[in-house]
């Protein structure tokens, strides 16, 4: 439910700020995002996971990595200060080099509470991790509204992301119990490094791989084409940031407890992957087909491009919504290793792609990684699936219902859409919007209870008894 609230919160700040707003100013975001993403991915090293993962940890290794932590967070924000300008060039926008200026005070920011959160999510403790996010989202997105009332721009997009990561930090320490002491041990700090290290590179090449379309388009299309496409992007991602990556995340702790009994892993990981798509399944093939509308509605008219590339790009983030808990079986059987290779040889097809695509504007960037992403998917999986003897075929068999039920959803929402033909103004076009997704959310429900219902019944009593 926090999760949902948190997800609400970031559709308020995209329908609001959309319309405060020009896609010039997502667009410079966008490509500040792009460098401060990859900063991050050197932050803590991959400390935080190899917490989760370790099934003993002791008080100085604890110690050592929250001043590691803190002095890479600091040390990674200096290091962006003094490059900026040249980014900011390398770009051919100027007003990027004061936005990253800004957004650098947010690694040591966060850096604060790196340890504090690992600790949380090794005990499992994800509610009171879902509250502080969801009210350090809803804090960020207050201040952004009023800077953008009061005229700031794209200093509002920056101000919202330093609130978030202001609060959160302040939320962590005040719920959890541990407090760093002032102990350094190196050896400590060595025996994680090795599943850091090649978590680290992972994420390098995935985060390569997520950002080189903004690259290309902010460099050779403009500002104003990355706004469209990271308006779309966004839209895209989530379900895929707020239940499948959600998901992962809760499942880590739990499968890295069971990665001495592969079975009982094996089997947790398909039970969860058809709870993921049972949900994500009809938002997506729903959001296929009421994608212009929904544009119309939510962002105006001038955002009507968006609606072109989400044509592509909402397949590729239904593959992503399945596929996106595998690194839950990498990184609880310690096998970053693996993982790492996986990312350098996806990352040989996807750039190219990119690359191919970029000629044909955002669309064909669009296009590019629907193709690459739908050659990736199935080795995507069988990797990682035979860390826990687990069969491709096995778990798509079980994802089978959930996605013809959506599929027979978006051709009962297709037909309603082409038969709704009378012109409205504004408030008709909303009224129009909620009624199909009414109708769908209807359609899909009442197919779930006739096909789904044990699968209904298992994911009532979690909810009910956690």
């Amino acid at each position: 439910m926090a999760q949902a609230s948190r997800l609400g919160t970031q559709l308020i700040a995209v329908i609001i700020l959309g319309r405060l707003l020009p896609p010039a100013d997502f667009g410079l975001v966008a490509m500040a995002t792009v460098v401060t993403g990859f900063a991050n991915l050197f932050r803590d090293l991959g400390s935080a996971a190899a917490i989760i993962q370790k099934r003993d940890t002791n008080a100085q290794l604890l110690d050592s990595l929250f001043w590691l932590n803190l002095v890479f967070g600091f040390g990674v924000a200096v290091l962006l200060g003094l490059i900026a300008p040249l980014i900011a060039s390398g770009f051919s926008e100027p007003r990027l080099k004061e936005v990253l200026w800004i957004l650098l005070l947010s690694f040591p920011l966060a850096s604060l509470g790196s340890v504090h959160q690992a600790l949380l999510e090794k005990a499992s403790r994800f509610r009171p991790l879902a509250i502080i996010e969801s009210a350090a989202a809803m804090i960020g997105l207050v201040g952004a509204v009023w800077a953008g009332w009061s005229g700031w721009g794209v200093f509002s997009l920056v101000l919202q992301t330093l609130l978030a990561t202001l609060f959160t930090s302040i939320g962590l320490w005040v719920v959890s119990k541990w407090r760093p002491g002032f102990n350094w041990d190196a050896s400590e700090i060595h025996g994680v490094l090795g599943f850091g290290g090649n978590l680290v590179g992972f994420n390098i090449f995935n985060y390569l791989i997520r950002n080189i379309d903004n690259l290309f388009i902010g460099r050779f299309l403009g500002s104003t084409d990355l706004g469209y496409y990271s308006m779309a992007y966004r839209l895209m991602l989530w379900p895929l940031q707020n239940i499948s990556s959600v998901v992962g995340r809760a499942l880590f702790p739990v499968f890295s407890c069971l990665q001495v009994d592969r079975g009982r892993l094996a089997g947790a990981y398909v039970r969860a992957t058809a709870a993921i798509t049972l949900i994500t399944a009809p938002m997506m093939f729903g959001f296929f087909v009421l994608r212009e509308p929904f544009v119309m509605v939510a962002l105006g008219e001038r955002w009507l491009p968006v609606a072109e590339v989400l044509a592509w790009l909402v397949p590729v983030g239904l593959l992503q919504s399945i596929g996106t808990t595998v690194g839950s079986l990498y990184l609880a059987t310690g096998r970053t290793d693996v993982m790492f290779k996986w990312s350098v040889g996806a990352g040989l097809l996807v750039i190219p792609a990119f690359a191919i695509g970029l000629h044909w504007g955002i669309t064909g960037i669009a296009a590019a990684y629907f193709v690459a992403s739908l050659l990736l998917f199935l080795p995507g999986l069988a990797i990682p699936f035979r860390l826990v003897d687990l069969q491709v075929s096995t778990v798509i068999w079980k994802l089978v219902p959930s996605l013809a039920m959506a599929f027979c959803m978006a051709l009962v929402l297709f037909a309603s859409n082409a038969a709704w033909t009378v012109d409205a103004d504004e408030v008709g076009q909303t009224l129009r919007l909620v009624l199909l997704i009414m109708l769908g959310i209807l359609t899909y429900g009442c197919l779930s209870l006739l096909t789904q219902r044990t699968l209904l019944r298992d994911l009532a009593r979690l909810a009910v008894n956690r």
